[in-house]
């Protein structure tokens, strides 16, 4: 199988820098160069809402979101989704005021019951 040439900015891309001159196209491929990865910066970016990210790592992330316009929305889908999370404790009680029916708690019993080995 032959490995396929890592393209920073595919045709399509929406993002700042997207080959649509031989500069922008020289300037994405040497940008693709020297930043991470897609793959490489999502695992960056789920690091990044536990912990801080490192200057030269945000600095790398940025220039990196010039030709990747996903990983930009990948890390507002992020924050908007950790926002959610941290405000949901607080309205949990309102998430449903509608009684479970009993006959609906049977019958999750007894498929719990015929699933135990």
């Amino acid at each position: 199988m032959s490995e396929e040439r890592y393209n920073p900015s595919p045709i399509g891309n929406p993002s700042v820098l997207a080959r649509r001159n031989w500069l922008q196209t020289k300037l994405v491929i040497f940008i693709g160069k020297h930043t991470p990865k897609c793959r490489e910066m999502v695992r960056i970016l789920s690091q990044s809402m536990d912990e801080p990210m490192p200057l030269m790592m945000r600095i790398k992330k940025r220039i990196h979101f010039l030709i990747c316009c996903w990983c930009q929305r990948y890390e507002e889908q992020l924050r908007y989704i950790h926002e959610t999370a941290r405000q949901f404790p607080e309205h949990a009680d309102e998430a449903s005021n509608v009684p479970f029916p009993p006959d609906a708690k049977e019958r999750i019993k007894q498929k719990l019951a015929e699933n135990v080995i």
